[in-house]
């Protein structure tokens, strides 16, 4: 930029200004790709063609934010996800007890887990389940496995 001598009303060059602005704005854009690359990494939406592992759903009815899956995940609290969660260091976003439905690719089953790594009340399933609260009893507060699960394990039959 060439400095044509104009100044604003505080004595600054107009052209200092300008750049000081652009420098500002280029500070901006890097601290939040740095923040951005620094959070939790994310499960990958549903695909238009669905043909392996499963898609979890956030809502019953296969509604809501989603995620493909295809191997095992023995927390769902390290993916970002739809629900917050309260703790002592602020709220976290993520998939566990986040569940309401999950379609199931054909050739392909699920365990569903109600605590982390593989624990606790399990739901084996090899077809599309659109509503975790209608599955038989277990010990979730919500019925069924609805937002009670907390790890998830993927094969091919």
């Amino acid at each position: 930029m060439v400095d044509n001598g104009r100044r604003l009303p505080d004595g600054r060059s107009l052209v200092k200004a300008r750049m000081h602005t652009a420098c500002r704005l280029a500070l901006a854009i890097s601290v939040a790709a740095f923040a951005h690359g620094c959070s939790e990494p994310e499960l990958p939406m549903a695909p238009s063609d669905f043909s392996t592992g499963i898609i979890l759903y956030e809502h019953a009815n296969f509604l809501g934010n989603s995620a493909h899956i295809s191997s095992d995940i023995d927390d769902l609290r390290d993916f970002r996800g739809p629900c917050v969660h309260e703790g002592e260091d602020g709220a976290d976003r993520d998939w566990n007890d986040c569940i309401s439905s999950v379609r199931v690719a054909p050739g392909w089953r699920a365990t569903l887990y109600r605590d982390p790594n593989y624990r606790d009340d399990s739901l084996d399933i090899t077809e599309d389940a659109p509503n975790l609260q209608l599955v038989r009893q277990h010990d979730c507060p919500k019925d069924g496995l609805n937002d009670c699960v907390s790890s998830v394990r993927v094969s091919r039959q």
